[in-house]
């Protein structure tokens, strides 16, 4: 799916609930087309996280995302809790194209080797990246890629 349809739709199902930036995009590095592998590009909008103090139980989703998550025009979202992980990050400002995101990935790769952190098995396989602005914003961009890092890989 393109992602400015990605943002359209989301857009239309959260409307109301107030959804939280950034949107968290998935693609695999072997995705091009939709092949029933599993393996297809996700868009992500958190709608709420835990706060501090709040444990690390995922609050529970708005009412009326669990109504509409699924069914009729919704039926490709779905609702779903992400666990706590420590993330490494890169920002980078020009939009957020493949070769774009792919560099931003390597480069955050390499760094994370140099300075001995461990990143999440199989994290190799796919790039994570978010975007804090709309789709079509015009000038400066805030977007990120993001790499879990490894349980025991960093000392955070």
């Amino acid at each position: 799916m393109r992602r400015d349809y990605g943002f359209g739709s989301l857009g239309a199902f959260a409307k109301g609930m107030d959804p939280l930036a950034p949107s968290i995009c998935k693609v695999y590095n072997d995705d091009n087309v939709d092949d029933g592998d599993g393996k297809e590009k996700m868009m992500m909008w958190p709608l709420k996280f835990a706060f501090p103090g709040e444990g690390t139980d995922a609050p529970p989703a708005p009412a009326a995302a669990i109504e509409k998550a699924g069914s009729g025009q919704w039926a490709s979202i779905n609702i779903m809790s992400q666990p706590e992980r420590i993330v490494a990050i890169r920002a980078f400002e020009d939009a957020a194209m493949g070769p774009v995101v792919r560099n931003a990935d390597r480069e955050l790769r390499a760094m994370l080797k140099r300075d001995g952190l461990e990143v999440e098995d199989g994290t190799e396989q796919y790039v994570l990246f978010t975007q804090y602005d709309a789709v079509h914003s015009m000038g400066k961009r805030r977007s990120e890629v993001w790499i879990d890092l490894k349980d025991g890989g960093h000392p955070f």
